[in-house]
């Protein structure tokens, strides 16, 4: 059996695990925090207003990432998300905002961030606008 050195804390552990026991603690106490601070957050995207709305834009936007299909021209249909144009946490107003919201695939989304979009968003579907009923 083998052993790593952790670049962290310098402690040994063993090479059957994936990280050392202080990052393992880090990551709980990161994610404990960011839970707390996002409580509210965490309670909106939960909501049937977001589900409702989450469907529509997918729906609206062809069920396939806008991004991959203008910068690549790839029609993904996978792992949609719905990414915020303006970022929530800027503009908590533009939240549920339809024209704010655009369809994209979860690793354009994790590229993207917060930073807004890096394309020329198109309308794929003819759909223009929702119907709203809460």
């Amino acid at each position: 059996m083998g052993y790593r050195i952790c670049n962290d804390c310098g402690s040994k552990y063993s090479d059957r695990k994936k990280q050392c026991d202080c990052k393992i603690k880090s990551n709980n106490e990161y994610s404990k925090q960011y839970y707390e601070d996002n409580k509210e957050l965490k309670k909106m995207l939960n909501s049937k207003r977001w589900k409702t709305i989450r469907n529509m834009t997918i729906k609206r936007d062809g069920g396939m990432c806008n991004r991959c299909w203008v910068q690549l021209g790839i029609v993904n249909t996978r792992n949609l998300q719905v990414h915020h144009i303006k970022p929530r946490k800027e503009y908590p107003e533009l939240m549920f905002e339809p024209d704010n919201l655009i369809t994209t695939c979860k690793t354009c989304n994790l590229q993207m961030g917060t930073s807004g979009i890096d394309w020329d968003i198109e309308k794929i579907s003819s759909v223009d606008s929702f119907d709203y009923k809460f």
